[in-house]
Formats: C-alpha cells, structure tokens, sequence
C-alpha cells in the first residue's frame, strides 16, 4: 500500500472502528458501499484508488463440483425501463443481480403486479425492455452484454450473451444496442436476430456513469463531461460534440435542449442545434439527480428521481415546480408513465416508489414496493432461509424448492439509512440485529408472511454475527462477546460477557471462536461466565469455521489458514493455502472447505482429505460478491451482497464408494434432478445385475424409498418414490458386479 492509498484509508476509517492493521482496506470497501455503487466506483477512480474495487468482466465458471441450482437475485433498484402500448404499460425494474417485469395499473389506486423476474449472470447498471426483449448491460460480476426473451413475461428466456469488458451503460434503438464499455469504447450491436448479436461499429470514447440515445446521437455521461457521438452510421460512430463543466451525473435530450445534471451544482439546459458547438441557456441550482425523466405527452416539465418537478417551458429559465421526499439517499431511475401521470422512480433500497404528478406542483407519494437490500447474513432454518440485508432488515425465503426459492415476508427498518448486520433461526424465532436499543431482537416468525417483533435484549453494541445453539444465542461484536439467553424467546436475557472483538462467530462444544483484528477462543462451558482461553494475533479475518480439532479462517488479502485448536490455550499453524482475491468467509460440508471471494470471483473449493492441508479443487463462479456461506443438507447458501442470494449443490456426497466409479452420465442417470415425489432412472444394466439404493446425506441407507423398475433391451428403466421421505439431499445408488453408479438428487416437498 503505498503512502497516498494509506493517508485516505486512515482519512475514512477516523470515524469508524478499526478492526486491525490489515482490515483498513475492507473498512474502506464497505465505506464506499454505503455510498452506493455509482458515486463510490467515479470517487474511487478519481483518487487513483480504483485497484480498491477491482472489476473485470469473466464467463461463469463451474469447475469446483459446485452447480448453481437456485437464484433469488434480488438487491438495490437502480434503473426503470417502460414497455408502453395503448393496452398496457409493463415496466423493468434493474435490481440486484436480476429484473423485475411488472405491469402497472392505475384506476382508484396504484397496482404493480409481478410478471416474472429475469436472473443475470452479474450485476446490471441498466435493463431495457423493448418489445419481447429485456437487454442487459453487465456492470460487474458478470459477461458484458445479456439479451432475454420476454414474450412471456413469466418465463423469460436467456438467448444470448455477448462477452465484453465492464459495461456501464446501455442505449436501445429499433434494433441496435449501444453498449458503453469501461475500456473507454462504445459499441454497436444489431439484436434483429437476437440469438446471435452482429458487432456493426465501435468507437474509442469515455463514459463513466449513464448514457442516453437520442437521435442520431449518443450522449455519454463522463467525469469530464458528455461526450457527443454521431452513430447515424452504426458501422462509423464518432466523437462530433462535447459538452464540459463539472461532474455530469445524468442527461437528456429532448429536439435540440439537452438536460444535465451537475454535482453539486444542480440543472443545466444546453442548446444542441449545433452539436460542435453546445451552448448553455439555463441552470437550476439543486440537489444531485442521477437520472432525468419527461413525459412524452408533455413538453414543458422534467421529472428527476429526487424527486423533483421542474418546469423548462422556458429553457433560459428552468423553474422548480414541486418537490416530495421519498426518504431513500439514492435514488437512480426514473420513468415517466405517459398519459397516467405518475413518475416510477427507482430507489436503491426502497424499490419501487410510484409518485402522483397529476398536480405538478404538489406531487404525493402514492406506493412504494419491491424492496431489496444488500444481503450481508444468511441464516437456513428448515425450509427457510432468514437473510439480514443492511438497509432493508430481514426477509424470509422458501427454499423447500431450492430451484425456485420465493420470498414469503419480510420484517423492515422504518428508515433505509438504517441497518441489519446479522440473523439466526430456529423453526419458530428469529433473531436479528436490530437498528435501535435493544439491538438484539427476537422476532416471531411462526406465521412467516408476517414476522413480528417479539422481544430484545440489551448487548454492548451492533451484532456483527451470531450462532443459535440450543437455548443460546452467542453474540460477536466490535469489543465484546455476549451470550443470550433465548430459552423464553420472547424475553431474551443477556447472561453472559467478555472482551474480544467479533465480526464473525462459530461455535464447536465448549468453545466460540470469533474472528475480527485477531482470533480469539472463548471458553463457554458456563454460558453466564465466557472467557478468553487463547488467541491468534496478527490476522485479521472476517469469517472463520471449525471442525473437530482444525480452526479455518481466511485472511483478508488471499490465503486461507488452518490451525489446530487441540490445545485451545496454544493454537498451532498448520498450513496456509492461497485463495483468490479477498476472502470473505469460509464454511465446511461434506469433507470440503468452501471460502467465498469478493469481487465477483465466487466460491473456491478446498478438499479436506487432510484436514490439516487443504487442497484447492476448484472455483465456481457467482454474479456479486459473496459476504457470508450457509451449508445445509447437501446445498452451499451464498449471500452475495447486492446480488441477492446463490444457492449450489454439491457434487460430494457422504455415501461410501468401493470398486471402480464410472461416469453416472454415460453408464446411469436419474431425471429431474430436483424432484418432488418420484423420479426417473435408465442404466445400461439388467434389474438382475442391480443393487438400487438410496441414501441420506449422512450415508445411511433407508428402506422406505421405492423403487419400480423393467428391463428394455438389456437396459433398466424405472422410478424410484420418495413419498414418506422429509425434503433434503439423497443419493441414488447403483451397484453391479463391483462397480458403483451414483447420482444426487434433492427432494423438495417432504409430508
């Protein structure tokens, strides 16, 4: 790190509590993450810290015996898109790691109704619906360019990828896509057949933010100003106009105005008849807009995502009209709903806002909906999963079918600035960080479409993380380790304390183990009199996991330590395997150790054979970056920050294997891989030469799995019923003259 990197770490951290030497540099990624993902990517690049928050552009990759199986990949809402015909007005709303297709309606009140939703391999700046198309532009974590159909809404289709460098924004006209890249080029696609988009032209030119289309020209929003491209020859774009003074944060045009907004400094209005040569006309000062909206009906007011109203029937004299608060600090799209009178704007974490225009000068909230935060802590619980996302409190996902996981209720903060650290959960209660004294909180989750707060007890300070065990919820904390009593759920009692920095927290017998600026080993034979029995200075982490008598925990820049804690009082070095970029946390299945990665590089894979030396196996790949691991009955649950959730099956399984193991694709295969009651199998065997069994995770044959089966050919065709047997993980068994075929499968719908 060198001295100018240093000075502004220490310069953000003076308000924040270090965790140790070497976690200043997370301490300024998440600074930079409360400042949303636009302001802090431009701050960052413009002090010559870009190298903080490294973005490349990759193809998923699965080459770890991880297959992603499920994907809920809603997060922050940053762009709307409208699809508008005298019948129906769809809008695409840009969230997380997905879109959402929602029609809108408007008679006595505002309706939004869910269509379907659009999963994408990374984390859009933009989605555009246009005709039966949505069209993504990857900003992180993903390929480049996405092309979906939408014809019917509720099962949208991925037709297309195109492989490109970080892209920051997208423009659609008839056919053609303008992509602006973060290599500093704009590109032109033709979609008219949009299972293969044809590269028609490029050009070098520099947009940072947004970008808008408007006739034959593209105006790229960049720090230095809007770069003006003329693409009435898609095959020869080119530089024909610039527009400079401070930091463009939106555009645009409308005839020959064209509207921008400036950092600090509000509205301007800037004739472009003569497009070398833009000349300024008007200004509003005002509050920063990172978006601006009119409506096609209507020539004389601009609508920015503030939100507010303002009048341009005089461009040398813009006037500000009416002005509501939507309560949100970011807000980054808007769409006008031409006719209806309504603004949609989109809020990073409130979602959907809906604004009554019909009176410009006093417009009024009308509905808000699709929240999302970043989710940073996730918790599985039967067939739940309890996530804790940081500006939008806990949300609980039906995971029975992990291959269509739905949200079933949500428990919100009152205000978006707020926030939820962490979660954990029984069948019954959760309990969660909380905004407010007390800041641990139990909640009634009995009825999971309406969690309600039932209880709290005072701690030292925000719960960074905590594990449920028994009737004890055992708390890390920045400088304290609480106990929690939760055996009267709706009447927590703190009983027991002691120092230590927590950010993470795992729990083996006798003994937590909480991870920060150092390791500490906590004794909690006595939950009422925790104590600090031995410590490992000098490494900073953010998650840690333990198994019989080897600690796991990666360091914060990339390698992944394990320790022997046989003697809790002198932990033991035992190996320390490099990880891929920033290691968040780490969790262990299956004889495996699995470590996610920020950045957008995914999970890596560690096999603990020995479980003293892991050895790396492989990576797969994920659409955000991955903040805390969940394993659970065969599936790796991963929270991934803005993009949502990942839920992966595992390949290992638990069942013994003996003789020679063939391909289960070429020798045995079993259909549908997530099932319900039954499913199907073919081997290239007879039922004579046959042993079929089926296993739990755990490896125990069980016996009251059915199986019917006929011999065709010389091969074996048949079903096998699950019917009587919980959801979960089981492993499909054949044998025949010492040869073992096995296959996995998850059941979804247990009695």
């Amino acid at each position: 790190m060198n001295l100018r990197r240093l000075g502004v770490a220490f310069l953000l951290l003076g308000t924040a509590v270090a965790f140790g030497d070497r976690l200043d540099d997370a301490a300024l990624r998440d600074s930079m993450m409360a400042k949303g993902p636009l302001f802090g990517h431009r701050w960052l690049e413009k002090n010559g810290l870009e190298d903080y928050l490294f973005r490349q552009s990759w193809k998923p990759i699965q080459d770890s015996g991880l297959v992603c199986c499920g994907r809920w990949s809603f997060g922050p809402s940053l762009k709307v898109s409208l699809r508008v015909t005298p019948d129906d007005t769809i809008i695409c709303l840009t969230r997380g790691s997905g879109a959402s297709l929602i029609r809108f309606r408007s008679q006595d009140s505002v309706t939004l109704d869910l269509l379907g939703d659009v999963n994408f391999a990374g984390i859009p700046r933009r989605a555009i619906l246009t005709d039966t198309l949505v069209i993504a532009g990857i900003h992180s974590g993903g390929t480049g360019l996405e092309v979906h159909g939408a014809s019917n809404p509720a099962q949208p289709n991925l037709l297309s990828r195109v492989d490109l460098p970080v892209v920051n924004d997208i423009a659609v006209k008839d056919s053609f896509v303008y992509v602006a890249c973060e290599d500093d080029t704009l590109r032109i696609y033709n979609v008219a057949n949009p299972r293969s988009p044809v590269l028609v032209g490029s050009c070098r030119d520099s947009c940072d933010l947004f970008m808008t289309q408007a006739g034959n020209y593209c105006y790229l929003v960049h720090v230095s100003g809007v770069n003006i491209v003329d693409v009435s020859n898609p095959a020869n774009p080119h530089r024909a106009g610039h527009i400079g003074g401070g930091e463009p944060l939106a555009v645009y045009v409308r005839d020959t105005l064209c509207y921008v907004t400036v950092y600090q400094y509000g509205l301007r209005v800037w004739n472009i008849s003569d497009i070398g040569a833009p000349q300024q006309v008007g200004t509003l000062p005002g509050p920063d807009a990172l978006d601006i909206g009119m409506a096609a009906t209507c020539d004389t007011v601009v609508y920015t995502p503030v939100f507010d109203v303002i009048s341009v029937a005089q461009p040398s004299n813009p006037k500000l009209l009416g002005h509501v608060d939507i309560q949100e600090q970011l807000e980054y799209g808007i769409g006008i709903v031409p006719a209806l009178n309504y603004g949609l704007a989109a809020a990073y974490a409130t979602g959907m806002v809906a604004v009554d225009i019909r009176s410009p000068a006093a417009p009024t909230l009308d509905t808000t909906t699709f929240s999302a935060g970043s989710v940073v802590d996730i918790d599985i619980a039967g067939n739940r999963a309890y996530l804790a996302s940081d500006r939008t409190g806990m949300a609980i996902l039906d995971v029975s079918d992990p291959a269509r996981p739905t949200q079933l209720g949500r428990l919100p903060l009152p205000r978006t600035n707020y926030l939820c650290y962490s979660v954990v959960a029984d069948d019954s209660f959760a309990f969660l960080h909380w905004y407010q004294v007390p800041q641990f909180r139990s909640v009634d989750v009995s009825d999971p479409t309406r969690p309600t707060l039932a209880g709290g007890a005072d701690v030292h300070g925000p719960p960074r993380d905590m594990v449920l065990r028994d009737s004890f919820v055992y708390v890390a904390e920045l400088g304290r380790f609480q106990v929690v009593n939760v055996a009267r759920p709706r009447e927590p009692v703190l009983v027991g304390s002691c120092s230590g920095d927590g950010v993470a927290v795992v729990v083996q017998d006798t003994f937590a183990y909480t991870a920060a600026g150092a390791i500490r080993i906590t004794n909690i034979a006595r939950p009422d009199s925790p104590f600090v029995v031995g410590t490992i200075a000098g490494h900073s982490a953010t998650g840690l996991a333990v198994s019989d008598t080897f600690l796991y925990f990666p360091y914060v820049y990339d390698t992944l330590f394990t320790y022997s804690v046989a003697n809790p009082a002198r932990p033991r070095l035992l190996s320390a395997v490099q990880t891929g970029v920033w290691p968040w946390d780490v969790t262990l299945g299956e004889s495996k150790a699995y470590v996610a990665l920020s950045d957008g590089y995914g999970v890596e894979v560690f096999d603990l054979a020995d479980p003293g030396r892991p050895i790396r196996r492989g990576r797969a790949s994920a659409p955000g970056d991955v903040r805390r691991l969940c394993y659970s009955n065969g599936l790796l649950y991963a929270a991934m920050w803005e993009a949502g959730v990942v839920i992966y099956e595992t390949t290992a399984t638990a069942v013994g294997e003996s003789g020679t193991v063939e391909s289960c694709r070429s020798r045995f295969r079993v259909w549908p891989s997530v099932a319900t009651d039954y499913l199907r199998f073919s081997a290239d065997r007879t039922t004579r030469e046959l042993d079929i069994a089926v296993f739990d995770i755990s490896g125990m044959r069980l016996g009251n799995a059915t199986v019917q089966a006929e011999t065709k050919g010389g091969a074996t065709q048949g079903k096998i019923g699950f019917v009587g047997l919980p959801a979960g993980v089981y492993v499909v068994r054949v044998s025949s003259q010492g040869t073992n075929l096995t296959a996995k499968v998850v059941r979804t719908k247990g009695r």
